[in-house]
């Protein structure tokens, strides 16, 4: 595994400003030395211990800049082992993506490396001219980006709208100037610097009145340094620009804020965490607008003398809109990895970028949207009737009967409300593999990046039952590729998903899902 040389380890950053390992640990803890907890360990950036060794001051919070030098800081810190496997596939780790350029513009708790989906791409490629790739559940772009630098035309479909805003930059990164990127940089950062030091100014823009939180998101100063932003990214009258200071802003929204992905959304606090006081925003989106202006120039090297391919990303659910915009037997290859069986809400994990940037004013807006996302959440189907599954298979039914059977006095928050959550998971797997076999062209690759999981003690085979679905559709399973597995601690199989004692010791995994389309 690479590391970035401007990320130190406490071994060497305390060799670098020659200090015992002992002493740089106590300045850390105690807040006199640039650095940031990740885990149980520190990581101190380079950059800002040369700014500390010349005589600038440290941040209220230590590192300059807060989280943003650390780079991906919404993934949570799990350690990962990639065994090869018989196709050779890459790593499916998104963290691999953190120094990828345009693919490290937006951190994303989920999803796949880029590496991997080229990986995909360049063996099918081999086989066919031209392809057409599609993500049903495309995140923050990786499998369209990818496509692209491939040759190959791409759509994708995102529910989440902050997801779907980061897909539309990155595709429009191939189109744009990386100078007038750099000439909006430094009109907006001068112009959000000039109000935040004057202190006699109020922002124009107000907190979204249906962001509510347990504990205040913001510390008052970062609070009037965002509502700044919101003022400048309205005056833009280029919409370009306004989605790309939108996208930066998202991007260091939680990193700035009193809460973290530990790793789902949580106070900082309850993360053992200190609370950010203070933030200089205008400097962290300087830094990201420009790191974008620089991905761009690269990535336009690249691809200098190749005809663009065609790419689409779709702010909609998969499940109810792809069947009108995609036209039957016109895909090649699908590379996706939907949401796991582990009732992570991805849509309330992004509460702050839907509120902040206008996406959503209530929960209601929230709730309509969990109840289009795939595999709902336990939440939203508890308290039905027993559901029942939409087609037969008997593994799974035997699974669910006996999930229904774990603490069913405490009804839906027992054994029966998980069973009605796995069912309905199953249920959209059963649908989605219908809508992509209408989809795809006969002898078409389908790649379904999907993990085991454990509810209330009891390991799902997710990926092994995925496959037998997709069977009942016209697909043959070309392999079941283990890609990536992972350390599960205690903290994983006694969460409040999962919890129950294992009957044995259960390892959660990843498996790329190779399915063939026949006809």
């Amino acid at each position: 595994m690479e590391y970035d040389p401007q990320i130190l380890r406490l071994n060497e950053a305390a060799a670098y400003v020659r200090v015992t390992e002992k002493t740089l640990r106590k300045m850390a803890r105690t807040n006199r030395v640039p650095c940031q907890r990740v885990g149980r360990e520190w990581r101190f950036p380079k950059q800002a211990l040369d700014e500390w060794l010349a005589g600038k001051p440290v941040s209220p919070e230590g590192a300059p800049g807060i989280a943003e030098p650390m780079g991906q800081a919404y993934l949570p810190q799990m350690k990962s082992f990639f065994e090869p496997n018989d196709r050779g596939l890459s790593d499916t780790g998104f963290t691999k993506n953190r120094q990828e350029p345009v693919h490290r513009w937006v951190p994303w708790i989920a999803g796949f490396s880029s590496a991997f989906v080229k990986d995909v791409l360049s063996r099918e490629r081999k086989s066919r001219a031209r392809l057409t790739v599609l993500d049903p559940f495309a995140g923050v772009g990786t499998t369209l980006i990818e496509a692209i630098r491939c040759g190959c035309d791409a759509m994708g479909f995102e529910i989440n709208p902050y997801a779907a805003l980061a897909c539309q930059v990155k595709i429009e990164a191939f189109y744009r100037d990386p100078e007038e990127i750099r000439k909006l940089c430094k009109r907006f950062v001068r112009t959000l610097r000039n109000r935040v030091n004057n202190s006699a100014r109020e922002p124009r823009s107000i907190v979204p009145p249906g962001f509510k939180t347990r504990d205040p998101f913001f510390s008052p100063e970062v609070e009037r340094h965002v509502l700044f932003v919101k003022d400048c990214m309205a005056e833009e009258t280029q919409p370009w620009a306004r989605h790309l200071i939108a996208m930066a802003l998202g991007s260091v929204l939680v990193g700035v804020s009193n809460y973290s992905y530990e790793p789902s959304l949580g106070r900082r606090i309850s993360a053992g965490k200190p609370e950010i006081r203070y933030a200089d925003l205008p400097s962290i989106l300087e830094r990201k607008l420009l790191d974008m202006a620089a991905d761009i120039e690269l990535l336009q090297q690249e691809m200098a003398g190749q005809d663009l391919s065609e790419a689409q990303i779709y702010s909609e659910s998969f499940m109810e809109t792809a069947p009108v915009r995609v036209k039957e037997g016109s895909v090649d290859v699908l590379i996706t990895s939907p949401p796991y069986l582990n009732n992570y809400h991805y849509v309330r994990n992004t509460r702050p970028q839907m509120y902040w940037l206008d996406f959503v004013q209530e929960s209601s807006d929230l709730t309509r949207m969990e109840r289009k996302s795939f595999g709902k959440f336990w939440q939203t189907v508890r308290s039905n009737g027993s559901i029942p599954l939409s087609f037969s298979c008997l593994p799974i039914e035997k699974k669910l009967q006996e999930l229904r059977t774990i603490r069913s006095e405490r009804g839906p928050y027992g054994g029966p409300g998980w069973a009605n959550y796995a069912a309905t998971y199953f249920n959209d797997c059963s649908h989605f593999c219908e809508i992509a076999a209408k989809l795809m062209v006969n002898d078409g690759l389908a790649v379904v990046v999907i993990g085991n999981n454990i509810l209330q003690g009891i390991e799902f085979k997710t990926d092994e039952f995925f496959a037998e679905i997709a069977q009942g559709y016209g697909f043959a399973i070309e392999g079941l590729h283990r890609v990536r597995k992972k350390r599960t601690g205690s903290s994983i199989i006694h969460s409040s998903v999962r919890i129950g004692t294992a009957r044995e010791k259960v390892e959660l995994y990843e498996t790329a899902v190779a399915l063939r389309k026949r006809g």
